[in-house]
């Protein structure tokens, strides 16, 4: 059994600061969708959480509905990142919170820990969640091992 982490993408990994950034230093506009950069910082620190609790990902960001766990995988280890992703949650239309319970009540997992920059629909259904904050991405190391390890 792993230590899972349920991920969100924009607003974690990719910030409106990351897409600036990127954008400045290739020159171009900045690209709507999925071919858009993560912010450094952010991919430096889910890979150390990543080194020290061997957690596995679990995607819960928009970005599930168009691609697939290959894709997915594809796109983290172009960016840097070490982590394995093993599932993404279904849609059920009553929040991500919900999703997020129904993988927990259908999956086996050491411990788990939410990353998301929106969390209202998601703090009073499951625990360990940590609000990220969008401006920045994720930065939040200690809190995550605190709950993993």
């Amino acid at each position: 059994m792993f230590n899972i982490i349920f991920l969100d993408i924009d607003g974690v990994l990719r910030t409106h600061k990351s897409d600036l950034e990127w954008s400045n230093q290739l020159n171009t506009p900045i690209l709507k969708g999925t071919n858009r950069l993560f912010c450094k910082t952010a991919v430096d620190k889910l890979n150390e959480v990543i080194f020290l609790t061997k957690a596995k990902i679990v995607i819960t960001s928009t970005w599930r509905l168009n691609l697939s766990i290959d894709e997915l995988n594809k796109i983290f280890k172009e960016r840097g990142i070490i982590g394995e992703i093993v599932d993404k949650t279904e849609i059920n239309f009553k929040g991500r919170g919900f999703e997020i319970k129904e993988w927990l009540d259908n999956n086996r997992y050491k411990n788990y820990v939410v990353l998301d920059d929106q969390v209202k629909d998601i703090i009073n259904i499951v625990d360990n969640v940590i609000k990220v904050d969008y401006q920045i991405g994720f930065d939040e190391v200690d809190l995550v091992l605190d709950i993993l390890l």
